[in-house]
């Protein structure tokens, strides 16, 4: 791995000291009323703007509302504009004075006080022309991979999923945190019978308990609900069971020791390898990139996708796909970014290709744009 040959990584500085690795403005709508508007104007600047936003909200759920400023507050935004109708319960006003709190620049807007959609589309092109004025002279700060968060996760997951992809990104998460960066997953309903090997990784007795309490409840709650985190693509990919579905998903955790598990829309505390436990009560409208966006809510830059049956979806963060089916690589390589068959072929090993996937990392960190992005597959 040549490091030095790396490009410099130039980062957005916000006014929390936050370093982003990209420089939109969001568009946040607080209820499905107020979605169309703000959709509008999503598409009238869809250059460096992002959408996102509450799927309901007529009933305030403290979660989602906690997920959706956490979202506000990301490095990636420069400014945001809350775009609410006016009677819900996600208060337009208030998500707005709440991301506020880190000082970037953020305005609201009723439907029902600007007079319907024809005036709240023309006051909101107004804002948002300056709030992207203002984002284009965002200040540039050097990063090193010490300021990089680096999440990962896997959709529609085969057998190589768990012999190479996911061992990959845990080699590459593993340099990562060498490099004193941060790197973290979550899926604990897909870590079921893991407990106690991540529990031995734990830096301390707190931690070993919080991580069998979350693969606990994962388990309980997948034994009530008579569903478990292993589907028809699984089983047509491979998989016989949700335990080697499990085993799979751990190969993503790497090597390094276990430093807590985030149970709020925060950044970790401190750097290394953490566990997130996704809140389901703060789930928008699902699917893969529900994951992602839940990572970007606790502050991470990129998300690593590992994927052996082919998702295509993105989400609010850059995101790195990583594919170790032969097969598929060939189906799907418009929307890979890593190609991991080279492993499955018996031509590279796990260490080497991490070593290239962690070089992929800091190439997206320094500016390159992922599959993801370039299709504008920001789903939220």
């Amino acid at each position: 791995m040549n490091a030095t040959a790396t490009k410099k990584i130039l980062g957005y500085l916000r006014p929390d000291g936050q370093l982003g690795i990209r420089n939109h403005v969001a568009i946040v709508y607080t209820v499905a009323c107020s979605l169309v508007v703000a959709t509008k104007l999503h598409n009238l600047f869809p250059v460096g703007t992002q959408l996102f936003g509450s799927p309901n909200g007529c009933r305030l759920t403290e979660p989602l509302l906690r997920k959706i400023v956490a979202l506000g507050k990301h490095s990636s935004y420069a400014a945001v504009l809350v775009v609410g109708l006016g009677c819900e319960g996600t208060e337009a006003y208030m998500v707005a004075e709440e991301i506020a709190k880190s000082g970037k620049p953020v305005e609201a807007i009723k439907i029902n006080e600007e007079g319907g959609d024809l005036k709240t589309i023309e006051k909101g092109s107004r804002i948002l022309s300056r709030l992207l004025q203002h984002a284009s002279l965002a200040e540039r700060s050097e990063m090193s991979p010490a300021d990089l968060i680096v999440a990962t996760e896997c959709g529609g997951s085969d057998a190589t999923s768990g012999l190479a992809a996911n061992p990959v990104t845990g080699a590459a998460g593993d340099l990562l945190i060498e490099a004193g960066g941060t790197y973290m997953h979550a899926e604990t309903a897909e870590l079921m019978g893991c407990a106690d090997l991540l529990a031995a990784r734990a830096v301390n007795d707190e931690v070993a308990n919080d991580i069998r309490e979350a693969i606990g409840e994962a388990e309980r709650q997948s034994f009530e609900a008579g569903r478990f985190g292993w589907g028809y693509g699984n089983i047509q990919g491979g998989l016989t069971s949700i335990e080697e579905k499990s085993y799979g998903c751990l190969g993503k955790s790497g090597t390094k020791p276990l430093q807590g598990v985030l149970h709020e829309f925060e950044r970790p505390p401190g750097k290394g390898y953490y566990i997130q436990i996704q809140q389901r009560e703060a789930r928008g409208f699902g699917g893969d990139p529900e994951g992602v966006n839940q990572f970007a809510a606790c502050g991470a830059h990129i998300a690593l996708f590992t994927t052996g049956c082919g998702s295509t979806t993105g989400g609010l963060i850059p995101v790195i796909k990583v594919v170790a089916n032969p097969k598929r690589m060939q189906l799907i390589e418009d929307n890979a970014d890593f190609d991991a068959t080279p492993i499955i072929r018996g031509e590279k090993t796990i260490r080497v290709m991490g070593e290239e996937l962690y070089e992929e990392i800091l190439a997206v960190a320094a500016g390159k744009v992922t599959k993801s992005e370039i299709y504008r597959h920001y789903e939220a």
